[in-house]
């Protein structure tokens, strides 16, 4: 089977501009946006595609790898600003493509749990917004306790991800 970047960022960003609704910050006010919401998400699955994952230099790369189905891409700054503001449009992308992977329809999935570390010192627990989720757990891996939280992730037999979820750490085993 013959991989065709192209063909898939192209058929992404259809669904996506066609499916998923921009998001709230993309009707601001002040300079238009390098590139729109959908374009956005297909230039980030593309990088993730591309397995660079250095923004840096992933966006020095991206006009050779990329440039002729996006002529103008952002600057830094803004590719992390504006990606962070689209959660639910790379959810919607991940959903997407793992629903166009052949074992989705099957009924076997996986699940896994792997602890996610949120804060090192008391300060950093007590300002924190994952307070009804992260909790102090133990970390088998690392065999010591942590603040933190377990990213769930349930997945296809061969790896694409149908669900995730931020679980309390002592919930799960």
């Amino acid at each position: 089977m013959k991989t065709n970047l192209d063909a898939l960022v192209t058929a992404l960003y259809v669904h996506l501009d066609d499916h998923v609704p921009p998001s709230r910050q993309s009707r601001r006010r002040g300079r238009p946006r390098t590139l729109t919401d959908a374009e956005l998400v297909c230039v980030a699955v593309a990088q993730v595609l591309l397995r660079c994952d250095d923004e840096r230099r992933w966006l020095q790369v991206a006009p050779r790898r990329i440039g002729h189905l996006f002529p103008r891409l952002p600057c830094q700054s803004q590719y992390n600003r504006h990606l962070r503001e689209l959660g639910p449009s790379l959810t919607a992308a991940a959903l997407w493509l793992a629903r166009a992977t052949p074992s989705w329809w099957d009924r076997l999935r996986l699940m896994d749990g792997t602890p996610v570390r949120c804060g090192a010192c008391r300060g950093t627990v007590n300002r924190s917004d994952l307070g009804e989720v992260a909790g102090y757990g133990h970390d088998t891996c690392h065999h010591a306790f942590s603040w933190g939280a377990k990213l769930m992730l349930i997945t296809t037999a061969d790896g694409a991800v149908a669900a995730f979820s931020l679980a309390h750490p002592q919930g799960t085993g």
